[in-house]
């Protein structure tokens, strides 16, 4: 399973962080997947640096000061390592997905996210 290995990560310190995605083409973002290792991959057993709380964020451009909330959503470290989560359909398309992550499973160190991806319909 190459990319999602112990440590092949995006990790950043602490327990809140947010990465913007510039996506190739405006889509109506049907939902978003979050990955991250199972305990049994983990060396200690422990999946703490997971992200919990999370909101998703859809703009028209990088200027854009008028972010939407797209959903807020809570991945579960013991359920499966990609969670899926639906968004509600707003009726507007967008080029940038931001992910908000407002906490993570316990670790006060850093948060690793291991995979994140984009589901969505083209804006034809």
């Amino acid at each position: 399973m190459a990319g999602v290995l112990p440590g092949e990560c995006w990790a950043f310190e602490g327990s809140k962080g947010a990465v913007v995605i510039q996506l190739i083409a405006d889509i109506y973002v049907t939902g978003v997947s979050v990955e991250h290792i199972p305990p049994a991959l983990s060396p200690t057993g422990a999946t703490s640096s997971a992200p919990k709380d999370m909101s998703v964020w859809g703009l028209k451009c990088l200027d854009d000061e008028e972010e939407t909330l797209l959903g807020q959503f809570n991945y579960d470290n013991t359920g499966g390592r990609v969670q899926y989560f639906e968004i509600k359909d707003i009726g507007k398309s967008f080029s940038i997905v931001e992910f908000k992550i407002h906490s993570n499973h316990g670790d006060p160190r850093f948060t690793c996210v291991y995979r994140i991806r984009v589901h969505g319909k083209p804006k034809i």
